[in-house]
Parts: structure tokens; sequence; C-alpha cells
């Protein structure tokens, strides 16, 4: 930091020297702001009357709060303010008093309150470097700031602008400020003769500017001061605390909104994907019914229309099943709460359903599930769908003289069930779009009918719902293995 210097008229200098030893503190331009707003809101609330002497950075934004008190008091108060340009612009009622030299309070500003029943002083100092140009860009750029930002206006090279402030009411240091403050105005006085207010003012200095209260009257008020300055201590805090808990529910909702807009765009693409699928069937039915009406047509041709017919029609049907299924899924959670299911009560019904399905199509099926497992939390209509759509999908992908086997165990905190196939496999390409809606394998064995592509994402939902997980080994012509983790129950 470069060194700063100060002037030979600077009231810091007086109050270093004061036995009072008041504390400074350093602020920026805000700050400043914000404790001629607290003070003048005191003087106002409390019916303070007295004299005011200031001195304040150009602009009527820094004398706006003091100017409203001034106004609340309707003539019982006296506001006399300092500026070095004597045809500057003044709040109407404000007494104008000039200031001869450049010298005179440079870089310092002020506000003295003397009444009779309060006496206060706020005196602010700007840190100005030893440079005499970087001190006066320095004080232009304090007295054209916006004291409601951080920044100056014009540009962040006024970043660094600081403020030593000095707040007291201790009636020695006030006296010896006001007494400097006199001396001022006594030495310009002869050069301004037909300054009425100032004339005024050196002529009933006394009775203007009293001393400090003394007894109980000033000490009840300066008790007023404390207590002020506490309550708005804790007005600040609790304001902090709401603006905060405001930020975060706007933070939250913002985050709710944004949540709500993927779902929207999810249905979205869902429902237009369910157009694309549903329209697909339709139009292969369309045209086969068209090719049936051909005169021409021979009976194999015939056979090979209808079996394609008949196919795109149960495509369809399983297509409508499917979303079905999602739709009824979704509207069902907040009615479904998981239980404690046995997978060896559960799991062998269903497995058992599906046999006569694997023993015509040549496969076998077979489980083996321990009867010790502990119980896991699901609910039996979900865990029944889950079992369906990978049974189906494994005896649908394994060739005639292959297997199926169904087996649980536990794994830490989770009841694992694998559904092991020996059937076709599943390319590393297509694992990632496994779980997605509509996605259909591109192996499929020969003669296999297409599905609705919706089986394994409905079993992955399911499966999220409860707080489970599916996982997927496969290869190629070396089958696949879906394990399936249940939650165990809680008792």
């Amino acid at each position: 930091m470069q060194p700063y210097r100060y002037e030979a008229d600077s009231l810091r200098r007086i109050i270093q020297a004061s036995s009072a030893n008041p504390d400074v503190i350093q602020i920026k331009p805000k700050g400043f702001k914000a404790i001629l707003q607290l003070t003048a809101d005191f003087l106002e609330t409390y019916q303070v009357t007295g004299t005011l002497l200031a001195k304040f950075p150009k602009g009527t934004l820094w004398q706006d709060d003091v100017q409203r008190y001034y106004q609340a008091m309707d003539g019982r108060s006296r506001l006399y303010s300092f500026n070095r340009t004597p045809e500057a612009a003044v709040p109407l009622g404000t007494a104008l008093l000039p200031l001869d030299g450049p010298h005179i309070w440079q870089g310092e500003y002020f506000l003295i309150i003397l009444s009779q029943a309060f006496c206060g002083l706020l005196v602010v100092h700007r840190l100005q470097s030893a440079s005499a140009v970087h001190a006066h860009l320095a004080e232009e750029n304090l007295e054209r700031a916006d004291p409601t930002l951080d920044l100056p206006e014009g540009g962040s090279a006024n970043s660094s602008l600081y403020l030593e402030v000095c707040c007291s009411v201790n009636p020695e240091l006030i006296a010896t400020i006001a007494t400097s403050v006199r001396t001022v105005i006594e030495r310009s006085a002869p050069q301004h003769p037909d300054n009425a207010a100032m004339q005024d003012l050196l002529a009933h200095w006394e009775q203007y500017c009293p001393a400090s209260a003394e007894g109980a009257a000033g000490t009840a008020l300066l008790d007023r001061w404390m207590g002020w300055q506490l309550r708005q201590q804790e007005h600040l805090r609790q304001s902090i605390t709401a603006y905060r808990k405001q930020a975060l529910a706007a933070s939250n909702l913002s985050s709710q909104n944004e949540v709500l807009l993927n779902t929207l765009r999810l249905k979205d693409d869902f429902l237009n994907t369910v157009g694309q699928e549903l329209r697909t069937p339709l139009a292969t039915i369309k045209t086969a019914l068209t090719l049936l009406n051909s005169p021409s047509l021979k009976a194999p041709q015939r056979q090979r229309y209808m079996d394609m017919i008949t196919q795109e029609c149960d495509r369809q049907s399983s297509l409508i099943s499917g979303v079905l299924d999602l739709l009824q899924m979704e509207t069902s959670l907040d009615h479904v709460r998981p239980q404690a299911l046995r997978l060896a009560d559960t799991v062998p019904p269903i497995v058992s359903t599906y046999q006569p399905l694997a023993e015509e199509r040549g496969v076998l099926l077979a489980y083996t599930i321990p009867n010790d497992l502990p119980a896991v939390a699901c609910p039996e209509a979900w865990l029944r769908q889950i079992m369906i759509h990978l049974l189906n999908n494994s005896i649908k992908f394994t060739q005639a003289g292959g297997q199926v086997w169904v087996t649980a165990n536990l794994q830490d905190d989770f009841a694992e069930l694998e559904i092991r196939d020996t059937g076709v496999g599943i390319a590393p390409a297509e694992l990632p779009n496994l779980f997605e809606h509509f996605y259909r394998g591109r192996n499929s064995p020969p003669g296999t009918p297409e599905g609705a592509g919706l089986g394994l994402s409905i079993v992955q939902q399911l499966l999220a719902y409860c707080g489970g997980s599916i996982l997927v080994h496969s290869q190629p012509g070396s089958g696949s293995s879906f394990r399936v983790r249940l939650p165990l129950h809680q008792t």
C-alpha cells in the first residue's frame, strides 16, 4: 500500500490526538451511506432537534437522508452544509457555508449533531495516495460514487476506494471538533460578508451549537441510541436470514422448475415416440390389406400377407399393453407401499407359470431359491411384473436346446435374483440402450415375434421406485445374465 499524507486542517489528526481515543474503522462508500441513513432515522424517530454541521461528497444522494430528517423537523432544526463551490446546488432550506482553500478538510467529510438533548459526531476520512494526481482522482471518484453500490460509477478502477470512519458521542471530542469547525468559519467570514447564514451562525454560536447534555436526560437518550443500534443490528440479522431463506427457496424452486421442464420434455418425447411406434404397424397393416384386394393374388402370397397382418396386430397389441402398464405404474405410485416379501414364496410360482412355454420352445427352465433368504421390500405386483418381463425375454431369445436358470442369494444389504440364459446374447454396442423406451435388439432369433421394446424399461423403473437396481452381463453367442438387486425389508 502506498503511504498516506494528511493536510494541516485534518480532523483526523485532531481525533488521533484526542484523549478519547475513539475507534476508527475502514468501510466502503456504501457503508458510509448506511451510517448516514441510520443516524438520520434515529434523529427523526426520537425528534432530536438542534444544529447539524455537515460536509458531504457532491451529489444529492449523499444528503438525502439528512435532508429527510431536516424536513421532518419542520424548521425546528438547522442544517449547515460546507461546500467548496459557492454556486453548488443544495437542498431547499439548507444553509450553504463556503470553504476557502483547497486543503481545508481535503478528503474528509463529517456530520456533527449539536443539541441540548443529544450530541454526536461522524467523521469520515478518505484514504488518499501520496500522489497529488491520485488523490484528486480518488476524491472525484467518491464524490460521483453511487452510494448504493460497492464501486463508483465509471468502471472498476475504483474498487479499492476505502474510507476511515469515526463515530463518537464523547463530549470532549465533539467540543474540540466543533471548535475547529468554528475556527474555519471565522477565517472565511470576512471574505463572505453577504453570506447571512454564516454571519448568523457565528453571532449565535453558543445558542445554536450547545454543549453535550448532562444529567439524566442526556444519559437516557444515549441509552436509546445504544438500544437503537442493537435493534437495527437484530433487524439486519433477521433480514439477512430472511433473504437467505428466500434465496434458498428461489434456488429450490428453480431446481424444481428445471426438473419439471425436463419431465415434461421427456413425456413429450415419449408421446411422440408412442405415436411413431403405433403408426408403423398400422402402415404395414394398411399396405397388406391393399395387396389382399388384388384379384391376381395367389394363395401363398395371400397367406403371407395374412400372417403379416396378424404379426403387426400382435405387435400393436403388445405396444398398447406396454404403454398402459407404464401409465398404470406411474398412477399407482402414491397408493403402493413396499411390503415384506419372501422370494421363496413368490418367485417359484411365477417361474412355474412359464415352464409350459419354455417346454414348447424346447428350453429348459429351472430355479433355485433358498428358503432362508431375508424378506425384501417390494410390492408383490411389481416383483411379479419384473420376473414376467425378464423370463419372457430369456425364453424368447434362447433357441431350442438352451437353458434358463433363476437363482437367488444374499449380497450385503440386498437380495440378488439372477435370470441367466444360454441364448443369442447381446452385442456390447446395444447394452447402453437396452433400458430405453421402445428399444429392440437387432439379433433376435429367426421367427421371433417383435416386441414393443418396453419390457426392460418397465423393469428398470419398477426397481428404481422400490430402491433396487439391475445389472446386465452378456456376450453375443454366450447368453445373457440379468442380476436384479432388491433392498431388504427393514423391521
